[in-house]
């Protein structure tokens, strides 16, 4: 009689821990995606997804990284897409029709490029592991990008409105690292 209940108690056990171990392996899985489908899954959780999708997918770093890796990608990408704008903005300046032109590109130029260099802080506090600190940098710089608009510099409006966005969505990428 003990050998039939020992007997049972395993055949009823062992599928219980079976279906335990493949349910925490599926977990597990989900948890360490990497490619597309991270970039997918990540970027639902985003206010502005398809921005976010396409601007991470055009990255080749992306197809191997982890959540980690990709909210650095991301955050590098929207430091590349500061930099670029405010390239843009300089540009600007010497283009002027006139002074009263040229002196809000220049103003535009002095905010934006401040902004920037207070934004590649945010990928160092990253790297020390400050998420926090870093996410609140990217909000203060979300904070300025319409100075430029605000001037009256609307040849930006399309940079600064995709750098909003995507910015935006870097934010909510990194709040997923705490």
């Amino acid at each position: 009689m003990a050998m039939k209940i020992d007997v049972s108690l395993c055949l009823f056990v062992i599928p219980i821990v079976l279906s335990l171990l493949l349910s925490s392996h599926h977990f597990a899985k989900a948890d360490n995606e990497i490619g597309e489908p991270l970039i997918t899954a990540t970027c639902r959780k985003t206010e502005f997804p398809d921005v976010c999708s396409s601007t991470l997918e055009s990255d080749p770093r992306t197809s191997s990284a982890n959540l980690k890796g990709l909210s650095r990608i991301a955050l590098e990408l929207a430091i590349i897409k500061a930099n670029e704008t405010k390239r843009a903005a300089f540009s600007l300046i010497n283009n002027a029709t006139s002074y009263e032109n040229q002196g809000k590109r220049l103003a535009c130029y002095d905010g934006f490029a401040s902004r920037v260099n207070q934004f590649v802080v945010s990928l160092q506090n990253f790297d020390q592991l400050k998420y926090s600190e870093s996410n609140r940098i990217v909000e203060v710089f979300i904070g300025g990008l319409n100075y430029c608009i605000d001037l009256g510099v609307a040849e930006l409006s399309t940079r600064i409105t995709f750098l909003r966005k995507f910015t935006t969505d870097v934010k909510a990428i990194l709040h997923l690292l705490f």
